[in-house]
């Protein structure tokens, strides 16, 4: 049975059993609200989505769901190319809340492992909770399943923590029953009599011989804390039910493979591996195996990260894309003898096999394949320069002293620049220099923590722990925490897509961390409405900002509050706000008035935004999608995945087509509760990640733009003015970024750029038209001047070439002068002078200029055969002056910070020239 066969096997039993798909989330971790989990860099199971509604936070829209999740874990990422390891996976779900329970999910379980993927009954064992009774009667009496292959375990093993759930110590929480299969010889498992089933099991488990297919979670208790800090389990009155099975694990039993490897859902690209290297996959743990199932591996993963916008960086789940590509690139040119860049050629056989059921591969293909092919290029330069980045570290003097390269050193080797130590370790020794193992190490587990990030997943159920942190919500980077009040049942409307004043009662107002009943003028707090007129920030626009007023009984107005910002936090608005005049107090009556002029704005450069993805799109490419925004009242930042610079031709074009639109003055049409189904069968773009609704707001730009957009829009595209592109840069690889700005924005753009215009021109004396030859003649003019006076210093060098004298250093000519006022290049070509005035000598010279320290130093050809190097000896004649550098056998530079130590330095050349001579 093919693997696709059994997803939507799954798929189709777990739907006739009366639940509803909920599609994959996004591999960067956000729950069903669209909120971040900033505990983990990846989704890493079908629960973390739903973690609101298990948590209780949220109402899910059907009491039984079930998914498909893509996943990534990199716990053990240097353990992939092994028989077991991936980092990523797909993951089964199928989820209850408050519905059905042990009684019909265990039996449904048994039914579709065995009925329905024909899997051998007598090959399966499970594990439960140490307590849990009710499972074991299930598993015994219903299933028939023989005691002495059910085992109990403690909570270490089989209790899943309030923690998973959410992110704190106390919440839901509850035993769980794992699902394993025999996948060895049944003469190959362990029977010694003196051991219970449960110690054989364990024993057969850490061999390998078991493989847990499948994972059913019970969340039937409320874990909480009494005054002594003592766990305190509660019955839930509603108990859930979480299912994690894999899909790679169940392929590999059902095909009857010796490991996921060999299933269809790598056959393909372990193929494509052959063809290209010329060499054969036979599926052992030799050195090639091992590479071929490291390659095939890293590449699904990159592949499933870029397609959802995860794109290589420095940091985060960037780094960790990165290193997947490049421990990729790595074991593909060492063990299988790929030289040049490979990966992008083996993506496409990933893509045909998932992209049936994973559309967003095929749809994203371009971006795929270009970022990795540039990620790919970038490494191979990345080697190259560590290559001399090795050779400088075993020249060091450290280095030559002690014969042994540093741990960190390898690591950075290893981490950066993609040496593997193995070929750290050949280099080294070929110049009789060792490594040290322990210390790289050392470096090896620090870099694992990062990939760990995320495991914080407390295994203690009755021990001391933390406190659960409260909701927080954050304004121009301080966290607040938020008590949760009785009346926040529901989120208060948003009334200012056609409202810029209403009339509302205040329902909250935090002061600090705190409730407070009603402030004084002078105080800045957070004010929640029971509706409000102000946008909260959201899709990239910027919080609105304005006014709250009250009228006193002789209609002077008794009270003024400025709105400095708005955010939203678990739904509710909350309004930054600072107290002018009068008292602020709960349930009191007010006037809300957003800052129109203020808002206008912002709807300028909104709908300026919503056309520019679509422009881009249409001069760049349909991979372009939006990977961050920014809108605000100044002009906008619109983050979108595109592999190269954008040309000025291309911004040309893009600028004149969102020109081009706002002259035609088309509608700007809302469209609200549409079905999401509808919305996408027009083709609406969503920003990916989000999460949507049954119902969603579209906004469209007929015959243009159509995007799912809660923000705040013109009625007409002409009210954006003149738009005008600022700036595009790169954000990180694979993703560049547009500055722009609209209406008055543009305006002062233009006038500012007219003001410089007529300064330069004023200051070049030329008419504005006429100012680039004005600025042609002045370059030319400069380049004559630098010209004449590389001449006077080249006339000037030869007279004091002429005043060098060589002394005899063990029968070897050294020059070591100095120069006065010199620059690097006058220094430079004096030294290759000199090597020609002399025929054999070793040329160290120094100067100081504009008061720092330059050295240069030149060994002729018939010395550098004997050994001698002048990168080695500037780098030490520098370090006399406080400096550091080096550079080839026969040439190199050098610089130093101490002019006072010039001649120190200078003096010390001789006995480094005897130094060097004796190595």
């Amino acid at each position: 049975m093919l693997a696709h066969e059994i997803r939507q096997k799954y798929l189709d039993f777990f739907g006739a059993c009366g639940h509803v798909q909920e599609q994959s989330a996004s591999l960067v971790p956000k729950n069903i609200l669209g909120v971040l989990d900033e505990a983990t860099l990846f989704t890493g199971s079908g629960m973390e989505q739903f973690k609101p509604y298990f948590a209780r936070t949220a109402v899910p829209p059907n009491t039984r769901i079930m998914t498909v999740q893509k996943c990534v874990r990199t716990n053990d990422i240097d353990s992939v190319g092994d028989y077991s390891h991936c980092t990523f996976f797909e993951m089964l779900g199928n989820f209850s809340f408050g519905d059905y329970f042990k009684a019909d999910v265990i039996p449904w379980t048994w039914e579709f492992l065995t009925k329905v993927v024909g899997l051998d009954p007598d090959r399966f064992c499970v594990t439960i909770y140490s307590d849990d009774d009710e499972a074991f009667s299930i598993w015994h009496d219903t299933i028939g399943l023989p005691a002495d292959r059910i085992h109990r375990q403690g909570e270490d093993k089989n209790f899943w923590p309030a923690s998973v759930l959410s992110n704190g110590p106390n919440g839901p929480c509850g035993p769980n029953s794992e699902i394993f299969y025999r996948v060895a010889p049944l003469e190959e498992m362990t029977s010694d009599p003196a051991l219970s089933p449960a110690e054989r099991f364990a024993v057969d488990d850490n061999a390998g011989r078991w493989l847990e297919v499948w994972n059913n979670v019970f969340t039937q208790f409320d874990r909480q804390e009494d005054a002594d800090g003592k766990a305190i389990l509660t019955p839930l009155p509603s108990k859930n039910n979480d299912t994690g099975a894999g899909l790679d694990r169940i392929a590999y039993v059902a095909q009857g493979k010796t490991s996921v490897f060999e299933t269809d859902l790598f056959s393909s690209t372990l193929e494509e591996i052959a063809r290209l290297s010329g060499r054969t996959y036979g599926g052992t743990m030799s050195p090639e195996d091992f590479a071929f199932r490291v390659v095939a591996e890293h590449t699904r993963s990159m592949v499933f990260c870029l397609a959802d916008f995860i794109t290589p960086t420095n940091e985060g789940r960037g780094y960790v894309l990165r290193y997947i590509i490049r421990r990729a690139i790595r074991f593909g040119k060492t063990a299988l003898g790929f030289d040049a860049p490979f990966l992008h050629l083996l993506a496409p056989k990933v893509i045909e096999q998932m992209g049936g059921y994973y559309t967003e591969l095929v749809e994203r293909q371009e971006l795929i394949l270009s970022t990795i092919r540039t990620e790919e290029e970038l490494f191979h330069r990345t080697l190259d320069n560590g290559m001399r980045i090795l050779d400088e570290m075993l020249d060091s003097g450290t280095v030559q002293q002690t014969r042994i390269l540093s741990g960190a050193d390898a690591f950075k080797l290893y981490d950066t620049y993609g040496f593997p130590l193995s070929l750290t370790k050949d280099l080294a020794a070929e110049h009789n220099i060792e490594v040290d193992l322990e210390g790289f190490e050392r470096s090896m587990e620090e870099q694992r923590e990062k990939s760990r990030k995320g495991s914080n997943i407390s295994k203690s159920l009755f021990g001391p722990v933390v406190s659960r942190p409260a909701p927080t919500t954050h304004f121009q980077g301080r966290a607040q925490i938020l008590p949760v009040l009785p009346q926040f049942s529901s989120a208060p409307p948003f009334v200012g897509y056609d409202q810029a004043t209403a009339e509302a009662m205040v329902l909250a107002i935090y002061k600090g961390n705190d409730l407070a009943e009603n402030v004084e003028a002078g105080q800045e707090v957070l004010v929640a409405l029971d509706s409000t007129p102000f946008y909260a920030e959201s899709g990239g626009q910027v919080g609105d900002t304005g006014l709250l007023t009250a009228l006193a009984e002789n209609g002077t107005s008794a009270l003024k509050v400025r709105v400095l910002d708005t955010k939203k936090s678990e739904g509710i608005f909350l309004h930054r706000a600072e107290i002018l005049e009068g008292k602020l107090s709960v349930g009191q009556k007010v006037v809300a008035q957003i800052d129109v002029d203020r808002r206008n704005e912002i709807r300028r450069n909104h709908t300026a935004t919503h056309l520019l993805q679509a422009a881009l799109r249409q001069v760049l490419g349909g991979h372009v999608h939006q990977k961050g925004s920014e809108v605000a009242p100044d002009g906008l930042r619109f983050d979108f995945t595109h592999t190269q610079p954008v040309s000025p031709a291309e911004l040309r074009e893009i600028e004149s087509i969102v020109n081009a639109q706002v002259l035609r003055d088309s509608p700007v049409e809302t469209f609200t509760d549409v079905p999401i189904a509808e919305a996408k069968a027009r083709g609406a773009m969503a920003l990916f990640g989000e999460k949507y609704g049954d119902s969603v707001r579209m906004v469209e730009i007929p015959d243009f733009s159509l995007e799912l957009c809660g923000g705040t829009h013109l009625t007409h595209t002409a009210q954006v003015g003149l738009f005008k592109i600022v700036r595009e840069t790169g954000v990180a690889s694979g993703v560049r970024r547009i500055e722009a700005v609209t209406g008055n924005g543009a305006l002062d753009y233009v006038n500012k750029r007219e003001e410089m215009l007529l300064q330069a021109s004023a200051l070049l004396k030329a008419n504005p038209v006429e100012i680039v030859p004005a600025v042609e003649r002045l370059i030319a003019q400069r380049k004559e001047l630098e010209k004449q006076n590389r001449l006077l210093k080249t006339g000037s060098g030869a007279a004091q070439a002429a005043e060098l004298t060589a002394q005899s250093v063990n029968g070897i000519s050294v020059v070591a002068h100095r120069l006065e006022n010199a620059d690097a290049e006058t220094v430079a070509n004096l030294a290759a002078s000199a090597a020609i005035q002399f025929g054999s000598a070793i040329i160290v010279l120094g100067t100081v200029n504009d008061g720092k320290v330059t050295f240069a130093a030149k060994v002729t050809d018939d010395l550098v055969a004997r050994g001698f190097h002048a990168g080695n000896l500037v780098r030490e004649v520098a370090k006399v002056a406080g400096g550091n550098g080096g550079g080839r056998p026969d040439f190199a530079q050098a610089g130093g910070r101490d002019p006072d130590k010039l001649q120190a330095a200078l003096d010390a050349v001789p006995a480094l020239v005897v130094a060097q001579n004796m190595k």
